[in-house]
């Protein structure tokens, strides 16, 4: 009898650990030192780029399943730019900010499978058949751009904090990925891209690109 209460008060402290651990840590949302510089794209998630990668619909080579992909997520972009994939773990922040001052314009939601984001057989370092949803914004100077909430093996949630025709100011929460996975930013091609493969992104304060 003793034992099974040992075995209970356990169990009951451990799930108040797991629980607050998951609140304190994984859902932590730090303070971030936003430019405020409407010129400039700052990263919308923590965590590595895996690929920086040109894109022109008139020249695109890839295979079918990711031509399709790009095709759709690129239309309502640019006819060129850039796409930046970012991967995320468990240790970093999962929430997603407004890389810059404008507008959401358009969300689509795509159900898909939970794939190991990790494992990539694509130049674009992206999961093209995993769950994800799509933000299309507005800059405040009228550039279109879109950032993408891509799931993956443990992160099977994507919260979308917002709604077609909400302002945002850059540095926003838009969103949540619990558990990590990888976030996807197309940026058109009057956009200079400052990064490269293998930085280490700040969510709301490392600058991707400029106009």
């Amino acid at each position: 009898m003793k034992f099974l209460r040992y075995l209970i008060y356990t169990a009951v402290i451990l799930t108040v650990f797991l629980f607050t651990y998951y609140q304190v840590w994984f859902l932590r949302q730090p303070a971030r030192n936003v430019p405020g510089n409407e010129h400039v794209f700052v990263s919308p998630a923590n965590g590595k780029i895996v690929s920086v990668h040109k894109w022109n619909s008139a020249s695109l080579v890839v295979t079918k399943e990711e031509f399709g992909a790009i095709n759709v997520w690129t239309k309502d972009v640019d006819t060129a730019g850039t796409i930046i994939s970012i991967q995320m773990d468990v240790t970093n922040v999962h929430y997603q900010r407004a890389p810059t001052a404008g507008k959401v314009l358009a969300e689509t939601y795509t159900h898909g499978s939970f794939h190991n984001a990790v494992q990539m057989s694509n130049d674009y370092g992206i999961r093209f058949e995993n769950e994800h949803n799509e933000i299309l914004f507005e800059s405040t100077s009228g550039k279109k751009y879109k950032v993408i909430q891509i799931a993956g093996f443990l992160a099977r949630r994507i919260v979308d904090m917002t709604v077609p025709h909400q302002v945002v100011k850059q540095g926003d929460v838009i969103g949540l990925i619990k558990l990590g996975s990888q976030v996807t930013v197309l940026l058109p091609h009057d956009v200079q891209v400052l990064v490269k493969n293998g930085d280490v992104t700040v969510d709301g304060e490392t600058v991707l690109g400029k106009e």
